[in-house]
């Protein structure tokens, strides 16, 4: 899948946004990225692979306009430091997880922060 911004870039930086096609289960490569997007389309359970000790990540889950799916965490995440640590699943909701890799022999990961993004629109009527 092509990266949003520029496309066919071989050698993602560090701050590049790499979009995922859905699937369930959604498997994201860290070889690809450190940052990635996906629009939710249905159930499915995240996994982040490939990764780095002590490297960072960031995951951009958009909800499309039906919402209500169930969305899972795979085995590797381990406990929220802060934010809700609830994914928002309703039709539109935009997640970011943050999430960094831990020490040691274990693929553990600890999400760092959860945080929605909601818009809303004001219209004026001049008379």
């Amino acid at each position: 899948m092509p990266n949003i911004g520029i496309p066919d870039n071989p050698n993602p930086a560090p701050n590049y946004m790499y979009e995922e096609v859905f699937a369930n289960p959604l498997d994201f490569n860290a070889g690809d990225s450190n940052a990635f997007y996906c629009l939710i389309t249905g159930d499915t359970e995240i996994n982040l692979l490939n990764t780095r000790v002590g490297a960072k990540y960031l995951i951009q889950l958009t909800i499309d306009s039906t919402g209500g799916y169930t969305i899972t965490l795979g085995d590797l995440f381990r406990g929220a430091i802060s934010g809700s640590g609830v994914i928002d699943n309703s039709a539109g909701a935009v997640n970011f997880i943050s999430v960094i890799r831990g020490r040691g022999g274990y693929l553990t990961y600890y999400i760092i922060n959860v945080t929605v993004q909601t818009t809303t629109t004001t219209t004026t009527t001049t008379t």
